[in-house]
C-alpha cells in the first residue's frame, strides 16, 4: 500500500525503554505463522535485507515476525530513516532505537562478540530478545508498551503488524481501534468497540487504515443503525458488528471529490486477503471482483461490511459447512489434509453464501481456519 509512517514518526521515535529481563534464557521456536496472510503490498515494501532479518530473529526468539518487522516501521522505516544514525533527543539511535544501557542488555542475542546500535543484524534481534522476554506472544500490547511507553505508539505498530499478516485477539485489536491517534470515533461507535460488538475483521481493517489516512467522526458500527439494509428485509451487517460507515477522511467530507477517499477505498482491496471487505459502499463506482459494490444512500460515506463467519468441519473428504451439510468442499480446495475444524470469513456475493469455492478465486487466498492459515 501507498502508506508512510508520515507524521506519526515523530511522536513514536522514542528511547527503548529498559528492564531487568534478560535473553538468554529464550529457547529457539519457530516463528510464529502468519494467520491472515500479509498484505502483498505492505510486505513489498520491506527491504529484503530487512525482512530476512525480520524472519530469522523472529524464528531464533520465537515472537511473531510481522510484530518485529511493525516495530522496524515505526522506528525508523526499516532502517531507512538517516536521522536514526543519530541519537534523538533521548539519546535512543539505531534502526530499532535503543538507548545504549538497554542495548547493553540485549545486543548480544545476534551472538556477533562486538555487538553495535548501528548495525541492523544486532539492533533487529536485540529488539527479537526484548519482545520475547517481555512475552509479547502472551501479551502483545504489554509487550510493545514496554518498548514505548505510548498507547498511540502500540495502536501504529498494531496496525503495521496486522498489514504484515499477523491476526490478534480482539482485545489488541479493541485498543489499537481505540487508542489510534488518527481514529476520532462518534460516541455510540466509541461504546460498540469498548462493549466488544464490533468483528475483529472491521477492528483489524481500521487498524491498518489509520496508519495511512486520519479517519473522523467514526460510525455508526451497531448503535444508531437500521437492523435491516434500506428498503430491504434484509439484517444489516451493521446490526451485527460487522461493518462501518466512514464519514470523514483527512479532515474532509467523503464525497465523490475527496481524493483521499478514492484512494482509501483503493486501499481496502490490498488489505490483507481475509480482511478485504465483502462489501464497499461508496458515492462512485468501483471496480472490485467479487466484492458487492453500491452506491445508492451513500453519497456522503464510505461503508465496509464484512459476510459471516462460516464454520467448517475437516475431513478426509473435504470442508463441510456446519450450517449447511449438504454442502462440501474438496480437500483440493480447501485442504482437507487438515484433520481440524474452525472458521474463516466468507466473502463474495451474497453476504456470506458462496455457492462454490473452487469457482470464486478469492478462495485462493489464504483463509484462517483454526488459526491455521491454508492455501488452497
Amino acid at each position: 500500500m501507498r502508506w508512510t509512517v508520515g507524521g506519526l514518526a515523530a511522536v513514536f521515535l522514542m528511547p527503548v525503554l529498559f528492564i531487568a529481563a534478560a535473553f538468554g534464557a529464550v529457547s529457539p521456536v519457530p516463528a510464529t505463522q502468519l494467520d491472515w496472510g500479509g498484505s502483498p503490498e505492505s510486505l513489498s515494501e520491506i527491504p529484503d535485507a530487512m525482512l530476512e532479518l525480520y524472519r530469522q530473529a523472529a524464528a531464533r526468539f520465537g515472537v511473531p515476525m510481522p510484530v518485529l518487522a511493525a516495530v522496524g516501521k515505526v522506528e525508523c522505516d526499516h532502517n531507512r530513516n538517516p536521522a536514526c544514525a543519530r541519537p534523538n533527543s533521548a539519546g535512543a539511535l539505531g534502526p530499532m532505537q535503543f538507548l545504549p544501557a538497554t542495548f547493553a542488555r540485549y545486543g548480544g542475542a545476534s551472538g556477533s562478540p562486538n555487538p553495535s546500535v548501528l548495525d541492523p543484524r544486532d539492533a533487529v534481534f536485540a529488539a527479537a530478545a526484548k519482545l520475547a522476554a517481555d512475552r509479547v506472544a502472551e501479551d502483545p500490547w504489554a509487550a510493545l508498551y514496554s518498548y514505548n511507553h505510548s498507547d498511540g505508539y502500540v495502536s501504529a505498530v498494531v496496525g503495521w503488524a496486522v498489514a504484515y499478516g499477523w491476526a490478534p485477539g480482539n482485545s489488541t485489536l479493541t485498543r489499537a481501534v481505540l487508542h489510534h491517534p488518527n481514529l476520532s470515533l462518534r460516541g455510540p461507535a466509541r461504546a460498540d468497540v469498548a462493549a466488544g460488538r464490533v468483528d475483529g475483521r472491521v477492528l483489524a481493517a481500521l487498524a491498518v487504515l489509520a496508519n495511512g489516512y486520519r479517519l473522523g467522526e467514526l460510525g455508526p458500527f451497531v448503535s444508531g443503525h437500521s437492523t435491516y439494509v434500506a428498503g430491504t428485509d434484509r439484517i444489516s451487517n451493521h446490526f451485527l458488528g460487522r461493518a462501518v460507515d466512514l464519514p470523514v477522511v483527512n479532515g474532509r467530507a467523503v464525497s465523490s471529490a475527496n481524493r483521499s477517499a478514492r484512494s482509501l477505498v483503493t486501499d481496502l482491496l490490498d488489505l490483507p486477503p481475509a480482511l478485504v471487505p465483502d462489501e464497499i459502499g461508496a458515492p462512485w463506482e468501483v471496480d472490485a471482483s467479487g466484492v458487492d459494490v453500491f452506491t445508492a444512500d451513500h453519497a456522503d460515506h464510505i461503508h465496509l461490511g464484512y459476510g459471516p463467519q462460516v464454520t467448517f468441519i475437516a475431513s478426509d473428504e473435504g470442508f463441510e459447512d456446519s450450517d449447511d451439510r449438504s454442502r462440501t468442499y474438496p480437500p483440493s480446495v480447501r485442504g482437507g489434509r487438515y484433520p481440524i475444524s474452525g472458521s474463516y470469513a466468507a466473502p463474495g456475493p451474497g453476504h456470506g453464501n458462496p455457492a462454490s469455492l473452487a469457482s470464486d478465486a478469492r478462495y485462493s487466498r489464504p483463509v484462517v481456519v483454526d488459526r491455521k492459515v491454508l492455501d488452497a
